[in-house]
Parts: C-alpha cells; sequence; structure tokens
C-alpha cells in the first residue's frame, strides 16, 4: 500500500509536532496531521465589583487566556508504520509526567511537563518560522486532558500477533493551556505589537503565505480513515493527493492485506 499519506504530509508540511522541554534527548514526536478538531478560544478575564446604588458593576481587565482544543488521526499504511505510530504515542503519553529530583529517598519535582507543539501556521509561535522546527516555533503550553482512542472496527484493523495487539488507527485528542513568550496589545502611537509585519498579520495566524490565485486548488481530506482527496478545479497537479487509502476492507483479524516490513 502506497504511502500517500506520508508523502502529502511531507509536500505539505502537515505534521503535528510536540516537544518536550525537559525530556532530554528524544525530545520530539511528530504525526502526520489529519486533523478533525481545531478549537482555539481567547477568554478576556475581567474582575467585577459590585457598588451600592450603581446599576453595573465595576469591572477590572485581568487578562487574556488563550487554549486549544485539538483531535487527530493517525493511520498506518503498513506494519512497521502502525509499529512506529505505537512507540510515538508511548513517547508522547512519557512527556505527560514531569521531572524529578533526588532528595534522599524520595524524589522532588524539579520540573513541569512543559510542551511546545506546533501545526502549520495554524498552532505557533510567532516569534519563530511557520517553516522552522517545533523547538524554535512551537507554542509553549501545558497539555490537560489527553487521551487517545484506538480503531478495531472495519475502519481501523490491527495487526493480530500472540499477547500483543498494534492498532492500524487511533486518534488522539487534548486541550492546550498556552502560555505567551512574546507581548500582546496596544501601544499609543505604535499599534498593535507582537503579530504585525508590513505585508501581513502574523498572530495568531500566520497570512505571510505565497499563494497562486489563479487556478488555486483547495485540498480537504476527509477525517475518516477513507481518506478523500477533493478538487476545487479540474485537472490533477502532479503534488495532489488524488489517491484514497482504504483501511476497512479486510475483516477484523486478517492481516494479510497488510504490507510493508
Amino acid at each position: 500500500m502506497a504511502k500517500t499519506h506520508i508523502s502529502y504530509a511531507e509536500a505539505k508540511g502537515y505534521y503535528f509536532d510536540f516537544y518536550s522541554v525537559i525530556a532530554g534527548q528524544e525530545r520530539i514526536v511528530r504525526f502526520p496531521a489529519f486533523i478533525t478538531n481545531l478549537q482555539d478560544s481567547f477568554a478576556s478575564n475581567w474582575n467585577t465589583q459590585n457598588v451600592f446604588g450603581r446599576q453595573d458593576p465595576i469591572i477590572t481587565f485581568q487578562n487574556t487566556q488563550r487554549t486549544i482544543a485539538v483531535g487527530f488521526d493517525v493511520p498506518a499504511a503498513s506494519k512497521r508504520e502502525a509499529k512506529d505510530n505505537l512507540t510515538r504515542l508511548n513517547q508522547l503519553i512519557s512527556f505527560l509526567y514531569p521531572a524529578y529530583q533526588k532528595a534522599g529517598t524520595a524524589n522532588a519535582i524539579s520540573a513541569a511537563p512543559l510542551f511546545r507543539i506546533k501545526f502549520a501556521n495554524l498552532v505557533y509561535d510567532i516569534n519563530g518560522d511557520p517553516d522552522g522546527s517545533v523547538a524554535d516555533s512551537g507554542l509553549v503550553c501545558g497539555i490537560q486532558n489527553f487521551q487517545h482512542q484506538f480503531y478495531f472496527d472495519q475502519a481501523g484493523n490491527w495487526i493480530d500477533r500472540e499477547n500483543q495487539l498494534i492498532p492500524m488507527k487511533f486518534s488522539i485528542s487534548f486541550n492546550a493551556v498556552i502560555l505567551h513568550t512574546h507581548d500582546l496589545g496596544f501601544i499609543d502611537g505604535e499599534g498593535f505589537i507582537g503579530g504585525y509585519d508590513e505585508d501581513a498579520q502574523l498572530f495568531p495566524y500566520n497570512t505571510a503565505v505565497d499563494y497562486n490565485p489563479v487556478g488555486e486548488i483547495e485540498t480537504a481530506v476527509s477525517a475518516d480513515a477513507n481518506l478523500t482527496r477533493i478538487l476545487s478545479s479540474e485537472g490533477s497537479p502532479t503534488d495532489s493527493f488524488s489517491t484514497s487509502i482504504q483501511y476497512n476492507q479486510r475483516p477484523n483479524n486478517d492481516t494479510s492485506g497488510i504490507t510493508g516490513d
């Protein structure tokens, strides 16, 4: 089975990257990102105080907090890829735990499990480059409510071995509490700081992207395991993702159609 989803992710840079601030040598985990959910929330918080004889409360601004809810699918096209994906999931889960320092017979927490996360121009730090690495351009955050789900139905399938199951598809979801690493707001005479250049708005989603508006092709990748390439214009360019990947054609316990190492 051709790994067209990998080729597509490589060509477009559509990987969701995780970088552990505290993990040591092996700090980066990345998955080809078939996004199923991306919700970005900006909450301005106000302190309210009611005063006798006044109809409206006195409100005092506190801060603006950003949280991101993410969900994506991780399919595999071969046995080797399925095992690699599961290994990456193991590593990502380990990143959720803190760093400890030995203190006699006990351990004391020395660092919180902070992350940098990055996905194209939608999840990135404007101090960095949308095309840069997650270590340099990822958003600093704490991850909450991390969940994953294995698929063992016809849509997912798995590698069936004695005392070992390796799913061919799983999904990941989590919430990220963003920690801003740059100033944001308005300064008299200077306008908005922390998100503009001469040509485009950079915060929160970089729009300084080169494209050809003539004959532009819009790509849509379905969230289901059957990936469909939809073209908004005629023709099929060489860099298009036009091959659907079928994961639901075998009985659940039949791995004869799974190829690869």
